[in-house]
């Protein structure tokens, strides 16, 4: 977590020569926002102050992370040991808030890059949730590392660091979102620990009729499962094991627009292991989506193995299970679509 400052009140002290409790005392009696940092080598500690008070700390001692009452303790005390560094910056009270409540965060999406979806599009779909957390953003090749800072879904504080030093605020979001889009990066996001709690159950509204296809959701999802496994084995015998799962990803998220319960962040749809899970009633365009992304899917590693005979491999190992499957292909009037899959 990078901590966005405002304002220098004091910088560079040496804990040699700074009483880190009169230090306190002074900042609780002028009403102090923001943060104190403690820092050694392979160690900092950040103490988040409000109004003098302080609300919550940070210590980090190498991968080791400590935060709340442990942690202020442990600063203070690391505080008055010899050839330490002090500095104290101010912050907007909101943003002390805010980052008090995700001191503890948990990870919502791990390593997400940019080759499956835009810093925008994740933001958009993070407003869209109105989740209160942050995203944290790597830039390809160790070029920077920024913070994206969000409540009630929208951005209220951005982080940016480079070589070249620390920019903050909306220049720092325009400044990250603009070096992804150039060089890429990845993403980690994290969400505030309340979030996902349990609420109180409200009546349920009237339930509307399930379309068609949920009724027969197993056999419906079991047969997709195999279709994409069959192809996922043809595909993956002329490359490393893992390719088709990269190219399904990309076709998805390309795919999302126009299917959005598709949208690997929606995590409604997962495919692995030869089998696929799907959260929440499936909709009508679902048979329609997978044939669609399917297609994409074979006609993009065809070109990229420089496999011109794929389709035909894959359509030729399909047809055992459109014969095996051949009830649900018929229930859905699934066969012309089906025979047309990689055509």
């Amino acid at each position: 977590m990078m901590f966005p400052k405002d304002r220098t009140v004091y910088s560079s002290l040496n804990t040699s020569f700074t009483s880190f409790e009169a230090l306190l005392a002074d900042l609780q009696a002028r009403h102090h926002t923001g943060y104190v940092e403690v820092t050694f080598p392979g160690y900092t500690g950040t103490l988040l102050m409000s109004e003098g008070e302080v609300v919550n700390a940070c210590e980090l001692t190498g991968d080791a992370r400590l935060t709340g009452a442990p942690a202020v303790r442990a600063i203070a005390t690391r505080a008055t040991e010899r050839d330490g560094t002090v500095n104290v910056w101010s912050a907007f009270p909101d943003v002390v808030l805010l980052l008090h409540r995700l001191m503890d965060s948990r990870p919502l999406y791990r390593d997400l890059t940019s080759a499956f979806t835009s810093l925008d599009r994740l933001i958009a779909k993070l407003r869209g949730d109105g989740l209160t957390g942050y995203v944290e953003v790597h830039v390809t090749g160790n070029q920077g590392v920024g913070v994206v800072y969000l409540s009630g879904g929208e951005p209220v504080e951005s982080v940016f660091s480079t070589a070249g030093g620390i920019i903050s605020g909306q220049e720092a979001l325009d400044t990250i979102v603009q070096t992804v889009n150039t060089i890429g990066g990845s993403f980690n996001v994290f969400v505030e620990p309340s979030a996902g709690a349990a609420a109180a159950p409200e009546q349920p509204a009237p339930a509307a009729a399930a379309p068609a296809q949920d009724t027969h959701r197993e056999p419906l999802l079991a047969f997709w499962g195999e279709v994409l496994a069959t192809v996922e084995s043809v595909a993956d015998s002329y490359a490393k094991p893992g390719r088709f799962h990269l190219a399904l990803k990309e076709v998805l998220v390309s795919r999302a627009v126009t299917y959005p319960f598709l949208d690997p962040f929606a995590a409604e749809f997962e495919y692995a292991a030869g089998a696929i899970e799907f959260h929440g009633q499936l909709p009508d365009d679902f048979n329609k989506a997978l044939g669609d992304c399917l297609s994409d899917t074979v006609s993009k590693l065809a070109f990229q193995l420089k496999r011109s005979d794929l389709e035909e491999k894959v359509r030729a190992r399909l047809a055992a299970v459109s014969e095996k499957h051949a009830a649900v292909v018929d229930r859905f009037n699934l066969r012309e679509d089906f025979l047309e899959l990689v055509a």
